[in-house]
């Protein structure tokens, strides 16, 4: 288990023009509490885009979500934009999801998932994507 350490300050300034900290606070959040493990994927043939995304939760976890986003390169590669996504519900440990798209044009590529494991009213939330992926047509 890995612990992720994050510490906030309440500042206020003084007429000195100085900082002041107070109400120091230390959070520890456990990372990976009910993933176990993520997949994702893409691969293009002949215009055809393959995603697929699946999750490994441990057995506490009793709903999960998996959303995909196939997203395409924008101009000089600055930004990805969404060029559709599709979402579905599990009631299980072990879930995945997987759609074809067939690509009007060419570019680059790539899948981002969001995988949400649900333990009662807990949940835990990782966003992974795929490598990137030419379609060339």
């Amino acid at each position: 288990m890995v612990l992720l350490f994050t510490t906030s300050f309440a500042v206020s300034a003084q007429t000195n023009d100085s900082l002041l900290f107070s109400d120091e606070e230390i959070i520890v959040q456990p990372y990976l509490t009910y993933i176990n493990s993520t997949s994702t994927a893409l691969s293009i043939s002949s215009g055809l885009a393959d995603c697929y995304g699946s999750i490994l939760c441990y057995n506490t976890v009793n709903k999960i979500t998996i959303t995909l986003y196939l997203e395409k390169k924008g101009l000089l590669g600055l930004y990805w934009t969404t060029v559709t996504s599709w979402s579905q519900t599990y009631y299980d440990t072990f879930a995945y999801l997987a759609k074809y798209y067939s690509l009007s044009s060419t570019g680059v590529y790539r899948v981002r998932a969001v995988y949400v494991a649900y333990s009662g009213s807990n949940s835990e939330t990782i966003t992974s994507t795929s490598s990137e992926v030419s379609n060339s047509k």
